[in-house]
């Protein structure tokens, strides 16, 4: 893939100056993003992430590695215009990664902690959350297993993250899910079971959630590698798109509609689909004491994250394609909510 030098420079002209302005920290912000391979140089026995060392085909190394996170924070903190209060994330190799990205200057601001567990997943990514702990109080945690078995074949994928807590100025329970399901990398039809099993896993969770606390508040948000309108989230986990009146116990997918209208967080060769997605309990779009903002539930898409795609069009700028390294930001556009506490 062809790519001119111009799409390039001003993400390293940008680094060196603004990137080091921290902005101020938003009450409200809940974001998603996909990470697109955030690697550190360090090879790790215990998981397949060679191509991610220096001496393999892509040289990744120190300098990149910086770029790297210079480049994700800077989609943090300036993306939506403040620093969110909650960011989950997948494709994150190791504690330490995260470590070296909420010291970015960027994210300094930000009061970030984190929660992450190390998952099964045979390259070593994972998904985490970070939340300014000023704002949001974690009261529990826990890594859910999505088990992948088909006859006597096992197969190994990221766990979903449960994490609840408290925003400032509320005593009601938030009850947020974090997910990268398994990807179509071997074909879309070949490996939709596996995503149904994730599907499976994460509407076993939201109900025993149901069941044990009345009328809870609940957040999922991931990469799932499906689109709205997929079986795997409309009719497994049955989430349904904004309306006007919905059944008890409903999940509403925030970015369904805008799937319907073309808009997407992924562009797969011209064609953009909504592979990351909000979705949340019914009672947080009641406009009480919690309430979702709908109209700033949107996939971030500023200039600076984008290049032009000679046969695809406008696309995410991404940190590679293949092992050519063009320093840029993710394949994925992050997605981002508002919460208001009434």
């Amino acid at each position: 893939m062809q790519r001119l030098i111009y799409f390039i420079i001003p993400a390293f002209l940008y680094m060196s100056c603004s990137a080091q302005q921290p902005q101020t920290p938003a009450e409200t912000g809940i974001m998603f993003y996909n990470l697109e391979n955030l690697f550190d140089t360090i090879d790790d026995p215990n998981t397949d992430d060679r191509i991610f060392l220096p001496d393999a085909d892509r040289k990744w190394n120190t300098e990149k590695y910086q770029t790297k996170l210079k480049q994700m924070a800077r989609v943090i903190a300036e993306g939506s215009g403040s620093l969110p209060m909650i960011v989950g994330l997948c494709e994150v190799e190791n504690a330490s990664v995260l470590d070296d990205l909420i010291n970015e200057p960027a994210l300094k601001n930000a009061h970030y902690a984190y929660v992450h567990f190390d998952s099964p997943d045979e390259r070593g990514i994972d998904v985490a959350m970070l939340y300014n702990t000023e704002l949001f109080t974690v009261t529990s945690k826990q890594a859910i297993a999505v088990h992948l078995m088909q006859g006597d074949s096992v197969d190994h994928t990221r766990d979903i993250l449960s994490v609840t807590g408290t925003i400032r100025g509320s005593d009601d329970i938030i009850q947020l899910f974090v997910n990268h399901w398994p990807s179509r990398s071997e074909g879309e039809e070949a490996s939709a079971w596996k995503r149904g099993e994730a599907a499976k896993t994460l509407k076993h969770a939201v109900d025993s959630v149901q069941t044990a606390i009345k009328n809870p508040h609940i957040i999922i948000m991931g990469d799932f590698n499906d689109t709205p309108f997929d079986k795997s989230i409309q009719e497994i986990v049955g989430a349904i798109p904004e309306g006007d009146n919905y059944p008890k116990n409903a999940l509403i997918n925030l970015l369904a509609n805008d799937q319907q209208s073309g808009k997407g967080s992924y562009n797969y060769k011209g064609n953009w689909q909504a592979l990351d997605q909000m979705i949340v309990s019914a009672n947080l779009l009641d406009g009480k004491k919690l309430d979702i903002q709908t109209d700033a539930t949107k996939w971030i898409q500023q200039d600076w994250m984008m290049f032009t795609h000679p046969s695809y069009g406008l696309s995410p700028n991404r940190t590679y394609s293949g092992t050519k390294w063009y320093g840029g930001f993710s394949d994925h556009l992050p997605v981002y909510t508002e919460i208001k506490v009434k």
